[in-house]
C-alpha cells in the first residue's frame, strides 16, 4: 500500500442529512461493466441480488430485475481500479452490488420494510427506519436514490493463498494485454481459469458482520469506538480488516457511509453531502450496449455450450473476432 498505512484508524465520516437538496449537474458518463471480460479484470464481482454464487442474504436469491453484470460509471471503475492497486499483494476487491435499476431499488426497500414490520414495528414506522440501510426507491431526477446513479458501491475484500495468486497474476497479463498471446482461445481460457480461482480460492476477509446486515455493528466504526481494552483477537482482526478497506477507498477518492461499512460512493449526492464536493451524477439508465452485455453474461452464466459455440461462429465467419461489436468478442 506504499505510504498509506494500514492501521490508520477510520477517520470521522460525514453526514448525509439533507442528501436530497444537493444539486446534480449531470456529466454524462456511461455505464460500464466490471468483472468477467470487462476491462477491469482486477476487479472481482458476485453479483449478490442475481444470486451468482447462491450467496444472496434474500430467500428468493434473485430479486425482481437484479442484474447479473456489475455496472458502474466509467470515472467509477477507474477509482475501483486505483484502490485495487493499493492492496496488499494477494487481495482483490469484490463488488457485489453497484448500479441497481429502480425495479431492485423497491424490491430491496420493500424487504427491509416487512423485515421491520415482522419484527412489529409499525408499517409507518417501518418506512422511517429502512431509510437507514436502504433509500427509498425515487423516480426523481433531483433526488435519485444512490445505487440509481452508478455511484454506489457495495464491496469488501477476498485474500488468495500464495499459490493461487501467482496463478492469478499471469492469467490476468494474459487478459489485460493481449498482445501476451494473440491467440482468443487463450485468453478466453484465461478468463474462464480467473473466474474458477476466485470463486474456489478467494476468501473474504472478515469485518465482523455479513453483508446487509441490519444490526449496530455493521456501522463502519462500530470497533473503533469500543474501548480497545474491551477489544479480542476477533474484534482487532475485524477492526484492521475495515482500515483496509475504508484506506484504499477513500485513497483513491470515494466517502463511506457511515451506517454500512461495504458501501462507498463518489460523484452522487450521498458523496456529495458527505464531502462537501459536487455531485456529478444524476439517475442513470442501461444503454443498449449495457443490455447487450447483460444478455451476453446471462448466456455464459447459466451455461456454457450456449455462448461457446456463438464465439466460434464468429471466427468461422470472419475470421477477426474484432469484426463484430458483440462486447465479449470485442474485448478477446
Amino acid at each position: 500500500m506504499g505510504d498509506y498505512i494500514l492501521e490508520h484508524p477510520i477517520g470521522e465520516l460525514g453526514s448525509v442529512d439533507g442528501w436530497k437538496q444537493c444539486q446534480i449537474i449531470e456529466c454524462g458518463e456511461r455505464l460500464v461493466p466490471l468483472g468477467a471480460f470487462s476491462d477491469y479484470p482486477q476487479i472481482a464481482t458476485d453479483s449478490i441480488y442475481f444470486g451468482e454464487r447462491n450467496s444472496s442474504p434474500y430467500e428468493t436469491g434473485k430479486l425482481n430485475g437484479a442484474l447479473l453484470t456489475v455496472f458502474v460509471r466509467e470515472g467509477i471503475a477507474k477509482r475501483l481500479a486505483k484502490a485495487a492497486s493499493l492492496l496488499p499483494s494477494g487481495s482483490m476487491l469484490l463488488v457485489w452490488d453497484a448500479y441497481r435499476p429502480l425495479t431492485v431499488q423497491r424490491s430491496l426497500f420493500d424487504h427491509y420494510v416487512g423485515v421491520l414490520e415482522n419484527r412489529g414495528v409499525s408499517h409507518e414506522q417501518a418506512i422511517i427506519d429502512a431509510q437507514r440501510f436502504v433509500s427509498m426507491p425515487s423516480d426523481d431526477s433531483s433526488s435519485p436514490s444512490p445505487h440509481n446513479t452508478g455511484g454506489a458501491v457495495d464491496l469488501t475484500i477476498v485474500r488468495f493463498p500464495e499459490v493461487e495468486w501467482r496463478e492469478m497474476e499471469r492469467l490476468t497479463k494474459i487478459v489485460q494485454m493481449p498482445e501476451i498471446s494473440k491467440n482468443w482461445q487463450d485468453i478466453y481460457a484465461a478468463e474462464m481459469e480467473r473466474l474458477l480461482l476466485i470463486r474456489r480460492d478467494s476468501m473474504p476477509l472478515e469485518m465482523g458482520t455479513v453483508f446487509d446486515g441490519a444490526h449496530p455493528e455493521t456501522a463502519t466504526r462500530f470497533y473503533e469506538e469500543l474501548d480497545p481494552v474491551q477489544l479480542g483477537y476477533k474484534e482487532w482482526r475485524y477492526l484492521n480488516n475495515r482500515r483496509l478497506l475504508w484506506n484504499a477507498m477513500v485513497k483513491a477518492g470515494f466517502s463511506n457511509y457511515s451506517e454500512e461499512w461495504w458501501h462507498f460512493d463518489f460523484g452522487n449526492q450521498f458523496d456529495a453531502t458527505r464531502a462537501g464536493r459536487s455531485a456529478i451524477y444524476g439517475s442513470a439508465e442501461l444503454s443498449k450496449e449495457n443490455e447487450i452485455w447483460e444478455i451476453m453474461r446471462r448466456k455464459h452464466y447459466f451455461g456454457y455450450a450456449a455462448i461457446y459455440p456463438f464465439v466460434c461462429d464468429i471466427m468461422a465467419r470472419t475470421g477477426d473476432l474484432k469484426h463484430t461489436t458483440h462486447p465479449q468478442a470485442e474485448r478477446i
